[in-house]
């Protein structure tokens, strides 16, 4: 049988310099995405602002059939806008951390029922209680919202939450025909692109994570956050 061979002399220390050159690296992309996004909010937010203003000076009718016509499908898509660059705010607020999210203890069930309950959805528990500390609010806001976006696809999805471990499995079905990521890249079903968006913000803040699994020849987006002992 060979001997393993031992790696070149430095061949340690150069991975080292790699590694830190990697990390720097992604330092500086996430710092340039951070800067990004402030400065691509406050291009938008300047324009949109004077453009609501004038929105608002104009008579609800002008006598003219056209821009009778036109002017609530002009307000209508500016408030979209508005309503769109607010949430990237938050988002990119949430991920950079200057937007402060809340570390009580509560009982993640409860949450995740009462959730479904709202939505008129099927709900599976298990078991039935069981604590995490977090934000409450932000993370039932990415609960329902999801269960939204998953509805909005087409089928009448409910939400399955488990505990495995240390972790806790919080589970909604997919549609076979779109069992990846990919489901979640467009704006449409229902918005659901921003609410995956939301999702991974406020999950990675909480040490979890956002993915697509499948078992059982069932696909599932599936959150995981990290149970209290």
């Amino acid at each position: 049988m060979s001997t393993p061979q031992a790696p070149p002399p430095g061949a340690e220390d150069r991975m080292r310099r790699r590694l830190r050159r990697h990390n720097r690296a992604l330092a500086e992309l996430a710092a340039t995405k951070t800067e990004l996004v402030s400065a691509l909010l406050h291009e938008l937010r300047t324009p949109l602002t004077a453009a609501l203003g004038m929105l608002d000076m104009l008579p609800q009718r002008t006598g003219d059939p056209l821009l009778d016509e036109a002017l609530p499908l002009i307000a209508r898509n500016l408030r979209r806008i508005e309503r769109s660059t607010q949430e990237i705010a938050t988002i990119s607020g949430i991920e950079n951390g200057t937007i402060p999210l809340d570390t009580t203890q509560f009982d993640l069930p409860q949450l995740i029922r009462e959730i479904a309950a709202a939505a008129g959805a099927d709900c599976s528990v298990t078991p039935e209680s069981g604590l995490i500390t977090g934000d409450r609010a932000r993370l039932g806001e990415v609960f329902g919202r999801l269960l939204t976006a998953v509805r909005a696809l087409g089928e009448s999805a409910g939400v399955r939450a488990e505990r495995s471990g240390d972790q806790w499995l919080i589970s909604y079905p997919l549609p076979g025909e779109q069992a990846t990521d990919r489901l979640f890249t467009s704006t449409g079903a229902g918005g659901n692109a921003m609410a995956l968006i939301l999702a991974r913000a406020v999950v990675g803040r909480h040490g979890g994570s956002v993915r697509v699994h499948s078992a059982g020849g069932t696909a599932y987006l599936r959150v995981i956050l990290p149970a209290d002992q």
